[in-house]
């Protein structure tokens, strides 16, 4: 458990720092980002102008696959863009699109720094990225069927939002790099029941005793966590009481795991303490991104036991299976 320093820490500042005593970058309450647009800067916001673009092959079939793999992502970081691509484009090529597709409007990078920390001395992550109004724009003309978000929507959505898709999209990376995930779905609504709310994302996940639904959710120390949770847990059980499940939309019926992101122990530990997370009709599954980014996914993962949360491996998450 935190030792009296780190309860100290998290008293005074309301910070949960990771067992080094360090607030994770993509949780950091004290963040704050913005778009930051290239000198030459000349978007395209007609579906006219956006399509001539493709007609007159400024850009091409790659280029199309690397904006669908950021609309599928929603917002991820460029290291990641880089790794769901891996099979397709270079680590370079994906860079020098990326840098085309901002001076057409087709992406946006967003620059995110820590309010406390000197620009100098201030760590500098892979920038994340988010379509632009001519991605978004092309994207929905040829998929518009899919959902896609709307770059108009992140003005409200803020620097939050970008930190916790980044954070998501680290956990989706790892799961498709370890050929774990058959299937992913952004916000995915429980069958027949509307009015209750969404989890974050689904995943459907390949286990040596079978698929399951992975139902994922993230915390962050800018909210409060634990009423957030809590209060999605007891809507799911409800309806796990109904269906002795949790159906989703456009998922496959199977057992579900929900999985809480926790940057840090300490958050888990805090949450687990007030929500009892062993307590629930399903099970409750605590994933820390600290421990993911030191030892591995498989070796990121906790299992509420009484009071304690009780680390496990999963070895069907290390891609070796």
């Amino acid at each position: 458990m935190a030792n009296d320093t780190l309860q100290s820490q998290e008293l005074d500042l309301g910070l949960y720092t990771s067992k080094r005593g360090e607030v994770p970058f993509w949780d950091h309450p004290h963040a704050k980002g913005c778009k930051f647009l290239p000198k030459n800067y000349r978007p395209h916001v007609t579906i006219e102008s956006v399509l001539s673009l493709y007609m007159k092959r400024k850009i091409d079939d790659t280029d199309l696959i690397l904006l669908k793999v950021l609309g599928d992502a929603v917002c991820c970081n460029e290291d990641q863009l880089r790794r769901y691509l891996s099979s397709k484009i270079s680590r370079s090529s994906v860079s020098k699109r990326l840098d085309k597709f901002r001076r057409y409007g087709l992406v946006e990078r967003w620059k995110v720094r820590i309010k406390s920390e000197d620009e100098d001395e201030a760590r500098k992550p892979p920038a994340p990225f988010v379509l632009g109004i001519a991605g978004y724009k092309l994207l929905k003309h040829y998929y518009n069927d899919e959902f896609f978000m709307d770059p108009n929507r992140w003005d409200h959505l803020g620097i939050s939002a970008v930190q916790r898709y980044v954070a998501m999209n680290e956990i989706r990376c790892r799961l498709i790099e370890a050929k774990a995930a058959k299937a992913w779905k952004w916000n995915p609504s429980l069958t027949f029941y509307k009015n209750i709310r969404n989890p974050m994302g689904a995943a459907e996940i390949r286990t040596p005793r079978g698929n399951i639904n992975f139902i994922m959710e993230r915390l962050q120390m800018s909210q409060d966590f634990v009423g957030f949770m809590k209060s999605k847990l007891h809507q799911w059980t409800k309806v796990f009481e109904k269906q002795q499940n949790l159906l989703l939309d456009d998922m496959h019926e199977l057992l579900p795991t929900v999985i809480i992101s926790a940057s840090t122990l300490s958050m888990g530990e805090t949450l687990h303490t007030n929500v009892m997370l062993d307590t629930f009709p399903f099970n409750v599954w605590v994933t820390v991104e600290e421990d993911m980014e030191s030892d591995g996914l498989e070796n990121s993962f906790y299992r509420p036991e009484g009071k304690e949360l009780k680390r496990i491996k999963l070895d069907f998450l290390s891609g070796s299976s």
